[in-house]
């Protein structure tokens, strides 16, 4: 099953919508299985979300909506920027962002402050190509990017 700008995994939007879903999943998982308890998480973790789930006993529903929640917003914005100059941005967004959520679920075995700074160097670097995808979308190709009035 193929995505409309041709074949593999590159134009496969379904596929590719998997891998920060996944990775979330990811993440999450080896945050509560690395992390002494849930003082823990409270004080250390960077997400609102989890810190939110933890406290409030809820860590499985909240990653259940937090995976579909990832995978559907990827679907939609692959599904979206398909065919415009845009898209290999996207890509590499959702492969920066899935990077991230897994090398901060290893944070919690790692534990030194080198290798949480690489992850904020990650999530800084991801939101620099977000900017610049942007940029580039906005003086190379304008035109695909108007939004369509129906």
């Amino acid at each position: 099953m193929y995505g409309p700008a041709g074949e593999g995994i590159y134009n496969n939007q379904r596929v590719l919508a998997l891998v920060p879903a996944l990775s979330a999943m990811a993440d999450y998982s080896l945050t509560f299985f690395y992390a002494g308890g849930t003082g823990e998480i409270l004080q250390y973790e960077f997400s609102p979300v989890v810190r939110f789930a933890a406290e409030n006993g809820i860590v499985p529903l909240a990653v259940v909506a937090l995976v579909l929640l990832y995978y559907l917003l990827s679907y939609a914005a692959l599904r979206a920027l398909c065919g415009t100059c845009v898209y290999p941005f996207a890509v590499a967004i959702l492969m920066a962002v899935s990077l991230t959520h897994v090398m901060g679920g290893f944070s919690w075995l790692v534990r030194l402050p080198f290798y949480s700074f690489m992850v904020h160097g990650l999530t800084i670097t991801t939101l620099l190509l977000c900017a610049t995808g942007l940029i580039w979308g906005l003086f190379r190709c304008p035109g695909q990017l108007r939004i369509r009035r129906p």
